[in-house]
């Protein structure tokens, strides 16, 4: 059957037509954007209307999957199939309710976005961006070139897009570090009394008239020999900056993307698609310099002080401790959409390759250079330049990943009969997948090999039956109500696994939908939660709350191959309004409220904040040394008993259309909306009635809304996002943000509480597009079409606040840890050429 028939049928001579491109099932979209309203957000691809419409496309929920892409109502081959697409290429955008995503094949827990393209399209565009934070350190550049073509279902599409980051020094950010028994280190040293706490020299302490325990060495000692009075400017004030130099906030990129899709008609009954996706990415990352202690014996020509001392410093070998990462990223994938018979058919294929390369460096073996320093060798300071003869680089931590994915799912949809109330329609999905992975590590000079191989075997079925019916008398006063019911079965290598579900789509009235929802199902952790490589990231600054005291770690990543199944029960209820519906009027309102309960057992989460509870629930994960001082932890992911959650989400759009009505029209009519000016408003709230989290079975659930903590900034019990724009005649404005609730993590009487302030984030930009029927001569063509954008992120320079008890922020929470870009403007120039 042609793909013209989704739009018209003949019924006796009647002709019926319907929403181009609609999606299937029964629930209508719950926001609708016309080209006009997409245009006046701004965006100038798919790409950046997705991530600007995050809040109101998403469910918002914290472990959901990504919204289901669809254009003109069917499966593509995955999103980056339609990513680039300009915005302009856009007829409609519906958001649809999770229930809409059972008709599709996929599972009720993800809304569905579907894209009506226009039927005639082309255009050729370049972007060039620059993006530099306004406090010095990091800049970014970026090139995209595409070429698009849409002819009825017929698509092409071809883009090429290169990013370049610099890294962002902790230097360049107003980093500060404490002395610690574990951190004491300084460029040219920190002198410490043997052991560490104890007094240096009293000679010292006389000089300085306090007791010294440690002194930094005076910048003289560089060169040579200083006396004990320099020691004494530096006594009680150790130097701790110089790692800051050496180590990165934010690693340096630089990543290339080539992505291409076909859509062609073939013989005007099954639409195939085949894109091809490609992606380079290296970082670099700079993690400080190695540090080491030495004693400085008595009686060395370096040695002012009258007893043996300890000397910690950092060597100057940033070269030793870099980490270089290389990831590669292929997939060809395929779709297909046809009829038999009555009955509408989806073919998906994809196949994907991942490999990754992580090489980190491990410092430098020094015993040379300390061996020297302990045989008092006068040409070898322990405070001076280190010879590099004297210093031997460890063998580097080698992590090598590869993956390879194929999967292939056919979903048939069509009506199966028809009752009073109208037509029962049902999804039917056949699927199989095979993972397998790979991982090589290399650490402290050890392999470990790890090898994963999952295959699936995947089955679902849904079935929608109408209950009541207005259009049908049917129980007219119910208006329309339709019932399904759903089931799945997976079949794998390791655990089946079982989801079922049920739930009701309910219209009253035509501006008034209800949806009510339940499913039960498992969830298995991906591959590279079981089988990533081990990595050792070497002194992260971390918040340790059994002491209070923020302290430098090894911190160890990586796969867990003892990860569990998640099984998790969720109820969803759901109203939309259109109390002003789209009957071509100036305003246009839509209202929705949501309420969702999920219960979570055995829930996959990667290692969360270091509290005294969740210590005494893994006490394998730390590691801590004779004093008590924490110096590693294993932050591989794991499965906790259970999570338990409960809230409510609530959203508003409003646009509102204004300016001159159409030529000779009477005064009291509508405005012209295809050349109106806007103004949209869109507010997204949510509501945290409850977020408990058992970690093992027998222990008390923690309260996250009530100082537990299973998260770095603690849980919020409210939050607000928010989008305000204005467009008119190619200038428009955009101002759109976060408000983040206060938050407290309560770690007990012996550490109080962190407290985190409430958080408000506005980004503001401005752009003009120039009209493509500009008269400027010569520069017409170089001009029309062309679009400035001017941005600025976190444009009040917003910064999370943190105090412990005593009204102090911790080490490990500093601003510009938690936020290091702060302020960013970017400047964007776009420029296209575009036919209808």
């Amino acid at each position: 059957m042609p793909p013209e028939s989704e739009q018209t049928a003949l019924l006796e001579g009647l002709v019926v037509k319907g929403a181009r491109g609609k999606a299937q099932g029964p629930a209508r979209p719950e926001l609708t954007l016309d080209a006009s309203e997409i245009q006046a957000t701004g965006a100038s691809t798919i790409q950046d209307l997705v991530s600007l419409l995050a809040a109101e496309i998403t469910t918002g929920e914290p472990d959901a999957p990504p919204p289901i892409y669809l254009a003109n109502g069917r499966r593509i081959s995955g999103f980056q199939e339609i990513s680039g697409l300009p915005s302009q290429a856009i007829e409609r955008m519906d958001v649809l309710p999770p229930a809409t995503a059972l008709a599709y094949g996929y599972r009720p827990n993800q809304r569905v976005v579907n894209f009506v393209l226009r039927k005639r399209f082309r255009s050729v565009a370049t972007e060039l961006e620059t993006t530099a934070t306004t406090q010095a350190g990091r800049t970014a550049e970026r090139f995209d070139g595409d070429a698009f073509r849409l002819a009825g279902d017929e698509r092409t599409t071809v883009g090429l897009d290169w990013r370049q980051e610099s890294t962002l020094f902790e230097a360049e950010r107003d980093i500060y570090r404490v002395p610690s028994a574990t951190s004491p280190y300084g460029l040219v040293g920190n002198v410490a009394g043997a052991p560490f706490g104890g007094e240096i020299d009293p000679a010292l302490s006389n000089l300085a008239g306090r007791p010294v325990t440690v002194a930094r060495a005076p910048e003289a000692a560089w060169l040579g020999a200083a006396p004990l009075a320099d020691f004494a400017t530096g006594a009680g004030d150790p130097e701790l900056s110089g790692v800051t130099a050496n180590r990165s906030l934010l690693p340096s990129l630089g990543q290339g993307n080539f992505k291409a899709a076909v859509t062609r008609d073939l013989a005007r009954q099954v639409a195939v698609t085949v894109s091809l996706d490609l992606e380079d990415a290296r970082r670099t990352s700079f993690l400080g310099l190695p540090a080491t202690s030495v004693k400085l014996p008595a009686g060395s020509p370096f040695s002012p002080f009258a007893r043996d001392v300890t000397v910690y410093r950092y060597l100057d070998a940033p070269w030793s401790q870099l980490r270089e990462q290389d990831n590669f990223k292929g997939q060809l994938a395929l779709a297909a959409n046809g009829y038999v018979r009555d009955w509408r058919w989806s073919l998906n294929g994809l196949y994907e390759k991942n490999d990754s390369e992580t090489v980190t460096g491990r410092g430098v073996d020094s015993s040379a250079w300390k061996a020297a320093i302990a045989a008092r060798d006068p040409a070898v300071s322990p405070f001076g330049p280190v010879p590099r003869a004297l210093l031997k680089a460890n063998a580097r931590d080698v992590a090598k990943s590869r993956s390879n994915t194929a999967k292939a799912e056919l979903v048939l949809n069509g009506d199966v009969t028809e009752i009073p109330a109208g037509r029962v329609s049902s999804t039917l999905k056949l699927g199989g997948e095979r993972v397998e992975q790979m991982s090589n590590a290399l650490r402290n000079g050890a392999p470990v090999r790890t090898d994963y191989d999952r295959r699936t075997i995947s089955l679902q079925g849904d079935i929608d039956v109408p209950l009541a019916s207005r259009a049908h008398e049917v129980a007219p006063a119910l208006g329309e109500l339709t019932a399904s019911v759903n089931a799945g079965y997976n079949i794998e290598t390791f655990r089946d696994r079982l989801a079922l579900g049920a739930g009701l789509n309910w219209s009253p009235a035509q501006l008034v939908q209800v949806n009510l929802g339940f499913s039960e199902e498992q969830s298995a952790p991906n591959a590279n939660q079981i089988v990533d490589p081990t990595v050792l990231t070497p002194s992260v600054t971390v918040f340790d709350f059994a002491t209070g005291q923020s302290v430098t770690v090894n911190r160890l990543e990586g796969g867990n191959r003892a990860l569990a199944n998640d099984r998790r029960r969720t109820l969803r209820a759901g109203v939309n309004l259109r109390p002003l519906g789209r009957d071509g009027g100036p305003t246009r309102v839509t209202v929705n409220a949501n309420y969702v309960r999920t219960h979570i057992d055995d829930p996959i989460s990667n290692f969360p904040l270091i509290t005294p509870a969740l210590e005494a629930a893994f006490p394998e994960r730390f590691t801590r040394n004779v004093d008590g001082v924490l110096t590693a932890i294993d932050s591989r992911p794991l499965n906790f008993d259970a999570i338990d959650r409960e809230e409510v989400r609530g959203g508003l759009n409003l646009t509102r259309f204004f300016g001159r009505r159409k030529p000779g029209a009477p005064k009291d009519a509508k405005p012209d909306l295809k050349n109106a000016g806007q103004v949209q408003l869109s507010l997204n709230y949510v509501l945290r009635l409850r977020d408990e989290t058992t970690l093992r079975q027998g222990l008390a659930p923690l309260d996250l809304l009530n100082g537990a903590s299973t998260s770095r900034r603690g849980q919020p019990r409210e939050e607000l996002n928010f989008r305000l724009n204005a467009f008119r005649q190619g200038v428009g404005v955009n101002l759109n943000g976060a408000w983040r609730g206060g938050s407290v993590i309560d770690a007990g009487p012996t550490s109080g509480a962190l407290r985190f302030d409430d958080q408000t984030t506005v980004n503001l930009s401005a752009f003009y597009e120039v009209p493509r029927d500009l008269k400027a001569g010569p520069a017409s063509t170089l001009l029309a079409g062309a679009r400035v954008t001017l941005a600025a992120d976190n444009l009040f320079y917003s910064r999370p606040v943190v105090k412990d008890a005593k009204g102090a922020t911790p080490q490990a929470y500093q601003p510009d840890y938690l936020d290091p870009l702060g302020r960013t403007v970017k400047l964007t120039l776009r420029k296209s050429l575009i036919a209808m």
